[in-house]
């Protein structure tokens, strides 16, 4: 090697080590090395291996702190685990780094509605709709508003608005589908259930949601499909357990139904509507002392259970024997 060449080689390698040791170099590679486990923190909450999710967007952070979207992330993922107060904290430090990353707001106000604190949770949605750009999101968040205050007709027509926008809207068509499973229009609410599907087929809660509504219209075989699925997803929830047992009960299977509704109830022991029902499968095998057991208990938890139950079983009755009379009037007429 040459004289003139030696000195090129040192030349080239005294600007390749000022680049590597220069702040930009080093502010690249932090970006991109949280913004790596950023994504994979992303892969694990929509996977919700929560555990993994939180783990990674905290070595994100720790790269980077600096970076909204990250605790907003963070906040998500400790929401979805129940952690309300590091939610919260999360949410808040994404707007105090970034005021504009508003979607904050929503997860704010979706905690406060959780803890039952209705008003504030109203609040931080008027945020949200002030500083949204989109038509869709101000539609929806206004339907969330009309629900909080119980005024599900508007809350109707803001989510259909919503929809017009964005007919792939998921969270839209879960809250309409909620309005009617509400107000016992279980084929609508079913019908809202398979469009929310269709986007998002592993939703463990739309799952669970449209199982329910199965049930409600004893289309038990469809209940069984959507529940097991639910289940290999998450084998601890009690909703779907005690689902299950609905489903195998109407199917005839009345020994699956007892087997699931027990764990429902080891989920959930306190839960007065699970031993009364689970009383009724034992009264169908025959097993009176079980069954009465099982009463027992649903009253001790709940001494105003029957009494409620009768009363939504005279609530269910009356507008049919209305609909009944009115068809015999016709008929008469006619």
């Amino acid at each position: 090697m040459t004289r003139f060449n030696i000195k090129i080689f040192s030349i080239s390698l005294m600007i390749l080590y000022a680049l590597f040791l220069s702040p930009t170099w080093t502010l690249a590679r932090q970006a991109t090395s949280s913004n790596t486990y950023y994504l994979q923190g992303n892969k694990y909450l929509a996977r919700n291996k929560l555990r993994k999710a939180i783990k990674n967007y905290k070595t994100a952070i720790k790269i980077n702190p600096k970076v909204a979207r990250y605790y907003y992330k963070l906040a998500r993922a400790y929401q979805k685990r129940g952690s309300i107060n590091e939610a919260i904290i999360n949410y808040t430090k994404t707007v105090d780094i970034d005021p504009k990353y508003y979607r904050a707001y929503s997860g704010l106000g979706d905690i406060f509605l959780e803890k039952g604190e209705r008003q504030k949770a109203v609040s931080y949605y008027e945020i949200y709709i002030s500083r949204c750009s989109r038509k869709s999101e101000k539609y929806y968040f206004r339907g969330r508003i009309c629900d909080i205050k119980g005024n599900n007709n508007e809350a109707v027509k803001e989510y259909q608005k919503a929809l017009k926008c964005r007919p792939k809207y998921f969270e839209a068509l879960c809250s309409l589908a909620a309005i009617y499973a509400e107000q016992e229009e279980f084929e609508k609410a079913a019908d809202y259930y398979l469009r929310a599907r269709k986007i998002r087929c592993y939703d463990e809660e739309t799952l669970v949601n449209l199982g329910m509504v199965y049930t409600k219209l004893k289309r038990f075989r469809n209940a069984l499909k959507v529940l097991n699925v639910a289940l290999k997803i998450n084998p601890f929830n009690k909703d779907t357990r005690f689902y299950l047992g609905k489903a195998y009960y109407g199917k005839g299977n009345i020994d699956q139904a007892i087997k699931q509704t027990k764990k429902a109830l080891k989920l959930d022991p306190d839960n007065s509507e699970i031993h009364f029902t689970l009383g009724l499968y034992y009264d169908k095998k025959g097993w009176q002392d079980m069954a009465v057991a099982e009463y027992k208990e649903a009253l001790y938890l709940n001494p105003d259970y029957l009494f409620n139950k009768v009363e939504m079983l005279n609530r269910r009755e009356i507008p049919d024997m209305q609909q009944d009379r009115k068809s015999k009037e016709a008929k008469e007429n006619n």
